[in-house]
C-alpha cells in the first residue's frame, strides 16, 4: 500500500525548519569568517610590531641625533594632523556661520515686508476713521450690501491679526537666528585660538627638527661617510621589506573581487600630482648608487593616494625615508610612500585605489617637500614609469 503524502502544513513546517537551519549555518559561517579575519589582523599587527621593535633598536644604536630627528618628525606629524582637523572644523564652522547670516538677512527682509504691510493696514484704518464701519452700514440700503460690508471688515480684521501674528513669529525666528550667530561666532573664536596655539607648537617642533638635522649633517665629515650612511639607510629599507615579505608569506592579502596588481601594469594612477625631480635608476651619491624609485616634488601637505587596492603593512618612521607607508598588494607586490608629513593609516588597514594614505612632506631629513615612491616585487625595485599611466612633468 503506497505511503500517504505528508499534509501540506507538515511540508511547510519542514521547509521553514530547513531555511532556518541553513540561515543559522550561513550566519555561523559569517561569524567564523569575521573571527578568522580579526585573528589574522591581530597576528599581522603582532608580527609587524616585532619588525618595528627591531627598527627602534637600530635607530637607537645609530645615535641620539637620529632618535631626536625621529621624535621631532613624529611630533610634527601628530601636530600637523591635529592642525588639519582644526582647519576642517574652522571651515565647517565658517560655512555654518555664512548660512546663518544668510538666513538672518532673509528673515530680516521678510520681517520688514510684514511690518510694512501691517503699517499700511493701520494707516488705511486710521484714514477711514473709527466710525467708518458704522457710517457704511447706516448708508447702505441693500441688506446684501450690509452683509458684504460686514464680511469685508471681518476679513480686514482677520488679515490685520494675521499680520501681527506673522510679525511676532518672525521676530522670534530672527531672535533665534541671532542667538545662533552669536554662538557660532564664539565657536569660531575658540577654534581660531586653538589653531594659533597648534601652529605655534608646529613651529616649535620644526625648530627642534632643524636643530636635530643640523647636528646630524654636522656628524658627517666627508663624502665617504655620507655614502656609507646612504647605504646603511638603503639596507634598512631592504631589511624591512625582506622581513615584511617573510611575514606576509604566511598571511597573504585577500584580493577577492579586485584586480591582481600585475594586471594593472601601465594603468596605475600616480600617487601625487607633482613634478618629477629624480627618476628611477638615476645616479645618486656621485654615481655610486642608483635611485630605486621616483622623487616627486609638490607642496607640503599635498594628499598622497594609494595607487591600488591593498593592505597597509607598515606605517612608521625609518631613517632617511622619514614617515613611511608600505602597502601590500598581494603576489609579492608592494608600493612604498616615503618622506610624508603625516600618515592617515595604520597597520592592517585596507585601502582602495585613490584613497589618501598620507600627506606629502619632508620627513627623514629632506631639504624640500617631496614624495619618494617605489614599486617592488619580491624585494626587486621596479620603475614606476612602467606601471603608472601618463608622464609627470619634470621639475
Amino acid at each position: 500500500m503506497p505511503a500517504c503524502p505528508p499534509p501540506a502544513s507538515l511540508r511547510a513546517f519542514c521547509l521553514l525548519l530547513g531555511i532556518l537551519l541553513l540561515a543559522g549555518t550561513v550566519h555561523a559561517g559569517g561569524n567564523d569568517q569575521t573571527v578568522a579575519r580579526q585573528a589574522q589582523l591581530e597576528q599581522l599587527r603582532a608580527r609587524i610590531a616585532g619588525v618595528q621593535a627591531k627598527l627602534d633598536r637600530e635607530v637607537r644604536e645609530r645615535g641620539q641625533v637620529q632618535g631626536q630627528l625621529r621624535v621631532s618628525e613624529n611630533r610634527i606629524a601628530q601636530l600637523s594632523a591635529g592642525l588639519r582637523r582644526l582647519d576642517n572644523s574652522l571651515a565647517h564652522a565658517q560655512a555654518r556661520l555664512d548660512s546663518l547670516q544668510s538666513q538672518q538677512q532673509q528673515q530680516q527682509k521678510r520681517l520688514d515686508q510684514q511690518q510694512q504691510a501691517l503699517a499700511a493696514q493701520l494707516r488705511a484704518a486710521y484714514m477711514q476713521g473709527q466710525d467708518s464701519q458704522l457710517k457704511l452700514l447706516l448708508n447702505a440700503e441693500d441688506p446684501a450690501s450690509i452683509e458684504r460690508l460686514l464680511a469685508y471688515y471681518q476679513y480686514f480684521n482677520q488679515a490685520r491679526a494675521q499680520r501681527i501674528e506673522a510679525v511676532r513669529t518672525q521676530l522670534e525666528a530672527l531672535a533665534n537666528i541671532n542667538a545662533q550667530v552669536r554662538q557660532q561666532l564664539q565657536q569660531l573664536k575658540g577654534l581660531r585660538t586653538q589653531r594659533a596655539a597648534a601652529l605655534a607648537q608646529v613651529e616649535q617642533e620644526r625648530s627642534a627638527r632643524h636643530q636635530a638635522l643640523t647636528a646630524l649633517n654636522a656628524s658627517i665629515h666627508n663624502r665617504n661617510q655620507r655614502l656609507a650612511r646612504m647605504r646603511q639607510d638603503e639596507r634598512s629599507l631592504q631589511d624591512l621589506i625582506a622581513n615584511l615579505q617573510q611575514t606576509l608569506s604566511d598571511i597573504p592579502a585577500d584580493l577577492e573581487g579586485h584586480h591582481r596588481f600585475a594586471s594593472l601594469r601601465g594603468r596605475l594612477p600616480w600617487p601625487v600630482d607633482g613634478k618629477l625631480i629624480q627618476d628611477f635608476g638615476a645616479p645618486i651619491a656621485g654615481g655610486r648608487l642608483r635611485a630605486q624609485g621616483d622623487l616627486i616634488v609638490a607642496p607640503m601637505g599635498t594628499p598622497v593616494h594609494a595607487v591600488a587596492y591593498g593592505r597597509v603593512v607598515f606605517a612608521d618612521w625609518l631613517p632617511h625615508f622619514g614617515l613611511l607607508v608600505i602597502v601590500d598588494h598581494g603576489d609579492g607586490y608592494l608600493t612604498i610612500y616615503a618622506h610624508n608629513e603625516s600618515v592617515y593609516v595604520q597597520v592592517g588597514d585596507w585601502v582602495k585605489t585613490g584613497e589618501t594614505v598620507a600627506t606629502l612632506g619632508d620627513s627623514g631629513g629632506q631639504s624640500q617637500p617631496a614624495l619618494y615612491f617605489e614599486i617592488r616585487h619580491r624585494n626587486v625595485a621596479l620603475s614606476p614609469r612602467d606601471w603608472c599611466h601618463g608622464r609627470l612633468p619634470r621639475g
